[in-house]
């Protein structure tokens, strides 16, 4: 869930560049539907790395369960500093083991959607990973007990617990938080998630499976696409009709969506307002004051931080107005409502962008990260070192996304296409593959794992300078044009759509917590009311537009979303001091990367001259929205868009507007 920054290449020269390795591949066209072992060999990640071969990952996975039960012999010892010691080696070298064999099978599964013992080795895997935590449980139990004096004793006695000393101070800054044996049981089985080794916002709760489940059981309503025939609405095909030409398809379109989610508007209501009541009655269970903060304080995040994101981008709600009086010149149109929010405001260029020239210019765009950062992602680019996967096929996962574990290098799955975004898309996932790849090379396994909260950080700064090397490129005022038009939704969608889907989800929290119940008139209510201050007096409301609330997924990630409209805020502003600062500020944002979770998150991000405290960050993220305006108003506002013309750039600008 990102925008995507786009830019018609013109590949030349670029295109033969290649690194080591992978000058013998021959080229291949991407086909969705072409079987596996039609893509050559060279374009497919290596797992060698993990295990040779499903037999090498049984052996190991059989081990990790024939080792677990003997971390029971240090239970009710670890006040000793040497058994402590040897617990905790033992402890992480079977998690270490435990994580390949997790990460090894995700991968083959990934691949092979359909593969029957692909999903069985998921399963195994995760019962593997499941026992070794069963196991372990005393540990943070006991850790937690011990006096302040003890541990600091057994830190001096025994000089290898040195390595442990972020984990177990992590275990122990919750420690008040900690009930009785029995009520922590209970919590257990209930779900609560405040201990979890992995973060358990990835795994769907009961409520939200219910949701997906209701979501894909719906009997959807059929609406009449651009050419006039009668569809059936699908999430997907909402995403390509809301980008059509013609009002009216748009129009019908999300007036057909919002009333089936009014039609279902109860249990919708239920299953949301069941999550909100969990999340409160974990908090409360342990003490915490609201939800927010409960789930915030996994990764040390003072609520300050999230409310300072919402009242910095309330403060700059009149850039929004002003983009949205945008969309209504631009498209000619006497108001602007939902079904106008995502229709292209310039002409979309569909150049073909081979992986080789892809990879040519996302080396160049990065470049101001400095020698070391290039030199490792011109190997991870190169498909011989195996960490790629690039090309579609029948049964491989549908998206983009980069897997990380401690000792082999990043796993990076695409789907590349030959297209605009998968330029960005490269450069989004790389710079994921790239924070864990420092983090790694610069931390013990304990300190080796980031927080979520900047894990979309590292990706978003990457797109950020990629874009900006594209527009420094951009030929021409057509060009331009579509860069900055696409620069503008990416901010749109990820900063201040996002917050207006943090400020909903805080909002209904509060109001829960408070002592009033969460009826579908009041979540629609409470929404409306955003969308209204939000996109401002220029913006048009359907009857049926605060139903949106209904379709949201990500409401039932427990205070996800807001770590995306930081995420972007601190890329952009990361990539700002890097131009502006050279070498020093690079530096200074690889030293985060290298921290890996070695600290606070908070702290680790003002290493690279980000304070999340202060509305610095967002305040950046906002000036680089408001110069887009600015130059987006003086090139798009007058000139329209025309049925079948040619841009200057090459490309051609779609049909004309209602």
């Amino acid at each position: 869930m990102r925008g995507r920054i786009w830019l018609s290449i013109l590949i030349g020269l670029a295109c033969v560049w290649a690194v080591a390795g992978a000058g013998d591949l021959r080229e291949y066209e991407p086909d969705p539907n072409a079987e596996r072992a039609a893509v050559p060999d060279g374009y497919k990640w290596d797992l060698a790395p993990l295990y040779p071969s499903a037999e090498a990952w049984e052996a190991a996975r059989l081990e990790i369960l024939r080792e677990a039960p003997s971390l029971a012999r240090f239970e009710g010892k670890l006040s000793d500093p040497a058994e402590l010691g040897d617990c905790l080696r033992l402890y992480f070298r079977l998690h270490r083991e435990a994580s390949h064999v997790a990460m090894y099978a995700n991968l083959r599964q990934n691949v092979a959607r359909a593969d029957d013992a692909a999903s069985r080795r998921v399963q195994q895997a995760l019962g593997a990973m499941d026992e070794l935590m069963r196991r372990a449980a005393f540990i943070r139990r006991e850790t937690a007990a011990l006096p302040a004096g003890a541990l600091e004793n057994s830190f001096a006695a025994e000089p290898g617990l040195a390595e442990y000393r972020n984990y177990l101070a992590n275990l122990r800054r919750r420690s008040n938080r900690i009930l009785s044996p029995d009520a922590e049981r209970a919590l257990a089985l209930l779900g609560d998630n405040l201990w979890a080794e992995i973060d358990l916002n990835e795994i769907p709760s009961p409520l939200e499976d219910a949701f997906n489940g209701l979501m894909a059981d719906m009997t959807w309503p059929v609406v009449r696409d651009q050419r006039g025939r009668e569809v059936r609405l699908s999430m997907a095909g909402l995403s390509v009709l809301r980008r059509a030409p013609e009002r009216e398809v748009r129009r019908e379109a999300y007036e057909a969506y919002f009333g089936m989610l009014r039609r279902y508007q109860h249990v919708l209501g239920a299953t949301l307002g069941g999550q909100v009541r969990l999340d409160a009655a974990y908090a409360r269970a342990r003490g915490y004051d609201s939800s927010l903060e409960a789930y915030l304080d996994r990764d040390n995040v003072p609520v300050a931080v999230y409310d300072n994101l919402v009242g910095t981008v309330n403060r700059n709600l009149g850039l929004l107005h002003r983009y949205v009086e945008l969309r209504r010149k631009v498209l000619g149109l006497p108001d602007v409502r939902v079904s106008d929010l995502y229709v292209p405001l310039a002409a979309e260029v569909e150049e073909s962008v081979p992986f080789t020239g892809a990879r040519s210019t996302l080396l160049a765009a990065l470049k101001p990260l400095g020698p070391e950062y290039g030199a490792v992602l011109a190997e991870g680019l190169d498909p011989a070192s195996g960490w790629l996967d690039l090309y579609p096929h029948r049964g491989k996962q549908s998206g983009a996304f980069t897997f990380s574990v401690y000792g082999p290098h990043p796993f990076v799955l695409m789907n590349y296409m030959n297209s605009l975004d998968d330029l960005s898309t490269l450069a989004h996932e790389y710079g994921h593959a790239l924070h864990s790849h420092f983090a790694m090379k610069s931390r013990a396994y304990p300190d080796f794992r980031y927080v979520s909260m900047i894990a979309e950080i590292a990706s978003t700064c990457n797109e950020s300078l990629l874009a900006d090397h594209l527009l420094a490129g951009a030929d021409s005022p057509a060009r331009r044009a579509y860069l900055l038009a696409e620069r503008l939704e990416t901010i749109r969608t990820t900063i201040f759509r996002q917050t207006l889907f943090a400020e909903f989800e805080r909002d209904i929290h509060r109001m829960w917590e408070a002592g009033t119940p969460l009826t579908p008139a009041l979540l629609d209510e409470t929404y409306r009311g955003l969308i209204a201050r939000y996109y401002g007096p220029g913006f048009t409301l359907g009857r049926d537009d605060g139903m949106e609330w209904a379709g949201v997924p990500h409401f039932y990630y427990k205070y996800y979303v807001w770590s995306y409209a930081t995420g972007l805020s601190s890329g952009i502003a990361i990539a700002d001091r890097i131009r502006a600062g050279g070498e020093p500020a690079a530096e200074a944002y690889l030293e985060m990367l290298r921290g890996g979770g070695s600290a606070p998150p908070l702290e680790l991000l003002k290493r690279a001259g980000v304070d999340l405290t202060r509305p610095d960050a967002i305040e950046a993220a906002m000036s680089v929205f408001e110069r887009a305006l600015d130059e987006a108003e003086k090139l798009l506002v007058g000139q329209g868009r025309r049925a079948g013309r040619k841009s200057d750039a090459g490309g051609t600008f779609g049909p004309g507007r209602s």
